[in-house]
């Protein structure tokens, strides 16, 4: 995969912590899961049909997995903004010391292009933080997915391939990030009037 195509990848990760927006943030999910199903489309040649296979799965996450949480913002509006802890730049900054961290102490792994390891290790990092730095429960599902997207685009560029975690990651989002957690979600909107997770430290037996 090239590493241009990459690193657009890994920007699309770190524009997710930025956002103010969640429709913003899903097109930004979208577009990472549609980048990295072209580029494992356009490592498909000389492998394995199992990993053409792959390929499509990602391509067709890219279009199922924003419809589904599209319709779930429009099914739970927030009443009002909910403001985040810390700014948009101090968010980019930690995310961005992150990625950094990964690049410069994660040994190498064996995929023959280091850029694409740290990029790799570096969204699965960034999920982890956007699901830690922002308060809507909306972006700590779309955190969750910008980590699995780390491991797909390890999976994909391993000599050879790996589809079945590709397909084991795509089938974790559907079932599992989206099915449950969107029911969870709607559920505490319907209770509480939002998806302000910091509400739910108020909550008592």
């Amino acid at each position: 995969m090239s590493g241009v195509l990459v690193t657009v990848i890994l920007l699309f990760g770190l524009a997710v912590i930025v956002v103010r927006r969640r429709s913003v943030a899903i097109g930004l999910v979208a577009a990472q899961s549609l980048a990295l199903g072209i580029g494992a489309l356009g490592l498909a040649g000389g492998r394995s049909g199992d990993y053409l296979v792959a390929s499509f799965v990602l391509l067709t996450k890219a279009v199922v997995l924003p419809v589904l949480l599209y319709a779930l913002i429009r099914r739970t509006p927030e009443p009002r903004l909910v403001v985040a802890a810390n700014g948009p730049l101090v968010r980019l900054a930690g995310a961005g010391a992150v990625a950094l961290c990964a690049g410069l102490l994660m040994p190498p792994l064996g995929l023959g292009n280091s850029h694409t390891e740290h990029a790799a290790v570096a969204l699965v990092l960034i999920g982890i933080a956007i699901v830690v730095a922002r308060r809507p429960l909306l972006f700590q599902l779309l955190g969750l997915i910008v980590a699995e997207n780390g491991l797909a685009l390890l999976a994909v560029s391993v000599p050879g391939g790996l589809s079945y975690v590709v397909e084991i990651g795509a089938l974790f989002d559907l079932a599992m990030v989206v099915t449950v957690a969107a029911a969870f979600a709607h559920r505490i909107h319907v209770e509480l009037g939002t998806g302000d997770t910091e509400r739910l430290g108020g909550l008592r037996d």
